[in-house]
């Protein structure tokens, strides 16, 4: 296993549509072939409030990276909390 933490740029929205661009911090838990943890804060760039989409299924894309399937947790002062979508 290896942990790591990683920053970066990207969009966040549901499976029909991008909402925001954000900026993102998490740290990853993965072995050789599977994302076994992932938490993490992001930040919109516009400074809109995730506040409405706590509790809801979202998809972070990740500038270079993955699409990941992730829901906000809860807020923290301008930072949204988002875990891997449990589905």
């Amino acid at each position: 296993m290896v942990h790591s933490t990683k920053r970066g740029t990207g969009i966040i929205g549901t499976v029909e549509k991008p909402l925001e661009a954000v900026t993102f911090e998490a740290s990853i838990e993965h072995s050789a072939t599977a994302l076994l943890s992932f938490i993490g804060k992001i930040r919109a760039v516009s400074g809109a409030s995730f506040a409405d989409y706590v509790g809801q299924n979202m998809v972070l894309e990740i500038d270079g990276g993955p699409a990941l399937g992730v829901v906000i947790v809860h807020i923290e002062g301008d930072d949204a909390v988002i875990n891997l979508s449990p589905r």
